[in-house]
């Protein structure tokens, strides 16, 4: 398992007590099986389709997630986190 693969857990780890046990771990064991971007996306949909208010921290943590996976930080998944970032 590599750095990031730990850094995705983690990060979907931190909404534990904010989105539905099963529905998380579903989205991090994507992980397991290689899917690191599916899993970090999915997380980031999770947030977004339940509206789950999240810190600049943690908005901070999905934006270098995002410039290690090399995905768009524009992507629909991150606008929509932005969007939720507690103020």
């Amino acid at each position: 398992m590599t750095n990031i693969d730990e850094r995705i857990k983690s990060f979907g780890r931190l909404f534990a007590n904010r989105l539905e046990s099963e529905r998380l771990e579903d989205a991090i064991n994507y992980v397991n099986h290689g899917e690191r971007g599916l899993a970090f996306e999915t997380i980031c949909d999770h947030l977004s389709e339940f509206k789950v208010r999240i810190t600049r921290e943690e908005y901070d943590l999905a934006i270098q997630i995002c410039n290690l996976l090399e995905m768009d930080v524009d992507d629909i998944s991150l606008l929509h986190l932005k969007e939720l970032v507690l103020r």
